[in-house]
């Protein structure tokens, strides 16, 4: 029988072939693509730091080679781990690259995490080093240092910030700056890591993905190099990438998607990465990407909702003519972008010449993306909203379903013969099978993309992964006569009412947002209850510095309520203001006009007293919403909302 999972980290697990598949390349491992085709792209550009210093891919190759020296150095042996904690940074890709090159497993850590968290990662995968971006994450490291015996080495790469003082004593981690770790390398000969890179079985594990954690701890999920590497090629196809394409780096290194885009999919196709920089989420990512001009851009959701945003609050400005020109412009664009979509004929209406050259252009060069093919959305749903209004620009924005456990895509909609749908993720990827199990809804995939298993978890593992090698996702799912693939909810995120209704809320929580453009986020409740509630927040200003959600009103949100009468600014000013809950009670009631049962409906509403945000737990760092969390910080809230209920 086939060996499809494994929960070791040495574990070796068996290549999943197809030779009927149109898809079956032969199985690989990253470090050995990436020295085969760095000595033949040479001195074509492969990174560009933040402050635009280019390194050719035989630079990249060059450093990555003395990292992997230097980890040898300091004893690590094959399937040992380096775990990573920073922002995206060329001593970040060489850090993947030289572990891999090693012999070795990466590990990231978000940089985010507390100590504690940052613990757990390192013990659960007794990570022999530690690549730090700064003195403040090195101090985080540090202060858990003693209860880390396996930890030998410390590695800071932007030791701008005062560095932790290590103890010397027996059996504590050394502290290095990133220079004088890579110079303790310098006498292993290339011999000894090409000797390590030939040893590697494309089956074994590369990289270890820590989930995201949205209820209790984070599993440590193993990706194969056998499925990075098919995956990487295999998105050649849906990208037409063509070996010159440009990608802007800015997701966080330790989530597959980053991983996947801008060290995996490079090592296979020549692109030239141009790397944010750490503030890009707080306001720089605009400018890097006028820089670069990528022709492929990805990005989790509320990146497009800010483009979103920042374009309606400039819209708003305009005059009474300009306005209207938009508004039509828009109509057209809309019209003709629906047109785009599987099994249709690309239609564009008249003045659509017009439209694109006074609208649709100048949209795309103000935020840098005049160049891009193609756009993907991914990490988290993605709104209706969000995809119609950039398809009112002619500018669709394709919804993939990407996971950890599948290293990173699963299924996209493309530009490449037309396989678009409006709310679907798209068709599996070429070598990629897919069903749904009939009793539950699950969505199950099976291919050479399915990660090996959990680390040091073989419950968790053989409870994902059946022994046909399916892959049981969690995602409750439809596929339709075409191949394309809705996901419909997440069967731990379903609410079982007090009379046995099973709702699933993203689709209720999308449809009120859709409806009442003050809201940022809706959260449904109600599982054991008589009745679904829910709680909104409201949109806001977010601090520059902190990323965090303040109170001040988002602009739009303002100018939005200026014009219907409400003097509102704050969310406190909300919470009383009439118009707000007429506007969110409005939204209730349009999404329950529409309501599949009335046990789906929403009876009671309360306004949160911020938005959620990660700095109160509230959301992952791709900005998945933590249920649980949510509940316990508004415990008191939901329980007024049904004892009022009662009285």
């Amino acid at each position: 029988m086939r060996q499809c999972r494994t929960w070791k980290i040495d574990g070796v697990i068996d290549i999943l072939r197809n030779k009927d598949c149109d898809f079956d390349p032969e199985p690989t491992t990253i470090p050995y693509e990436f020295r085969k085709n760095c000595a033949e792209w040479g001195e074509w550009p492969a990174v560009v730091s933040k402050d635009d210093m280019t390194y050719s891919y035989s630079d990249y190759y060059r450093e990555s080679m003395k990292f992997a020296k230097a980890l040898l150095k300091v004893g690590m042996r094959p399937h040992d781990v380096c775990a990573m904690i920073g922002f995206n940074s060329p001593e970040y890709y060489f850090s993947l690259q030289g572990t891999w090159m090693s012999g070795g497993v990466t590990a990231g850590i978000y940089t985010t995490n507390s100590a504690e968290a940052c613990a757990y990662v390192l013990k659960h995968s007794e990570a022999k080093v530690c690549v730090c971006q700064s003195g403040k994450s090195a101090m985080k490291i540090a202060s858990i240092c003693d209860s880390l015996p396996q930890l030998k080495a410390i590695v800071v790469y932007w030791p701008d910030e005062d560095m932790p003082v290590m103890e010397k004593s027996e059996g504590c981690a050394k502290l290095y700056r990133w220079e004088e770790f890579l110079e303790i390398g310098k006498d292993i000969p290339d011999s000894q890591v090409d000797a390590r890179i030939d040893a590697i079985q494309p089956g074994s594990c590369a990289t270890l993905i820590y989930t995201s954690g949205t209820t209790g701890d984070p599993k440590g999920v193993m990706c194969s190099h056998d499925a990075c590497m098919t995956n990487a090629l295999n998105i050649r196809y849906y990208l037409q990438l063509n070996n010159e394409d440009r990608f802007v780096s800015f997701l966080p290194m330790n989530h597959i998607a980053a991983q996947y885009v801008d060290t995996m999919i490079p090592v296979r196709n020549r692109i030239t990465m141009y790397l944010a920089r750490p503030d890009a989420l707080r306001g720089s990512l605009v400018a890097t990407l006028r820089k670069a001009r990528p022709t492929f851009f990805v990005a989790v959701p509320r990146v497009y909702e800010k483009f979103m945003e920042s374009i309606r609050a400039a819209n708003a400005q305009a005059s009474y003519l300009k306005q209207y020109l938009i508004s039509w412009f828009e109509w057209i664009g809309l019209r003709a972008c629906k047109t785009r979509q599987y099994g249709q004929v690309f239609t564009p209406p008249y003045f659509y010449s017009l439209a694109k050259s006074l609208a649709f252009d100048v949209m795309k060069e103000k935020l840098g993306l005049d160049k891009t093919r193609l756009c993907i959305v991914s990490a988290a749903p993605v709104t209706e909203e969000t995809v119609t209004f950039f398809a009112s620009y002619d500018f669709p924005i394709y919804d993939l379903l990407g996971q950890s456990e599948g290293t990173a895509p699963i299924c996209t909609n493309t530009i490449t013969e037309q396989q678009w749908k409006i709310g679907t993720v798209g068709r599996p990827l070429r070598g990629v099978e897919v069903k749904t199990d009939p009793d539950n809804g699950e969505f199950l995939y099976r291919g050479r993309n399915v990660m090996m298993g959990y680390l040091k978890s073989e419950a968790d593992t053989v409870a994902a992964i059946d022994a046909d090698g399916w892959l049981h996702s969690g995602d409750q799912g439809e596929i339709d006569a075409d191949g394309f693939v809705k996901i419909t909810g997440r069967l731990k995120e379903l609410i079982v009412t007090a009379g046995g209704e099973n709702v699933s809320p993203v689709p209720i929580e999308n449809k009120i947002i859709e409806l009442c453009p003050l809201i940022a986020n809706c959260v449904v409740v109600g599982d054991k209850r008589k009745f679904l509630s829910c709680l909104v927040s409201l949109k806001t200003e977010v601090n520059p510095l902190t990323g965090e959600p303040s109170q001040q009103l988002a602009k739009s949100v303002v100018e939005l309520l200026r014009g219907k009468g409400s003097k509102a600014t704050t969310v406190e000013e909300a919470k009383e203001d009439e118009v707000v809950k007429k506007m969110i009670s409005d939204a209730v009631e349009g999404y329950n006009a529409v309501a599949i049962s009335r046990a789906q409906q929403i009876r009671k509403w309360t306004l949160m007293e911020r938005d959620l945000s990660l700095g109160h737990g509230e959301l992952t760092a791709t900005l998945k919403m933590k249920r649980n969390v949510v509940h316990q910080h508004y415990e008191k809230d939901i329980e007024s909302m049904y004892t009022e209920a009662q009285d």
